[in-house]
């Protein structure tokens, strides 16, 4: 785990980033290769997520902008993550990455 202000760590761009990939990667045992692909899906979360906030207003305060965002992570995650993830597993950092969404991204 990473703890305080590291920008830039693992070749990423924000510390957004960083985050989302620590989350992905937290008591997981990943090849190279997979380490690359949940990098890479790290990123791909949070230009997707931020370009769906910034299409809804005040998501935050509704159930069904909510809900838009949850499945958007869903699906990415199901599409793209390694295989060697357990269904209960991703299920687990849906949760995660939602509510790092949710606190980080009042608006985009």
């Amino acid at each position: 785990m990473h703890h305080g202000k590291v920008t830039w760590k693992e070749g990423f761009d924000s510390d957004e980033e960083l985050s989302i990939y620590d989350l992905l990667i937290s008591g997981q045992n990943l090849s190279k290769e997979e380490i690359k692909k949940v990098k890479k899906l790290a990123q791909e979360i949070l230009v997707k997520v931020k370009a769906r906030i910034r299409e809804l207003d005040h998501w935050r305060d509704k159930e069904e902008t909510q809900s838009i965002i949850s499945i958007l992570i869903r699906d990415l995650l199901w599409a793209d993550l390694p295989e060697s993830y357990e269904d209960e597993t991703i299920v687990n950092y849906r949760q995660l990455i939602y509510e790092y969404v949710y606190n980080t991204y009042p608006a985009a």
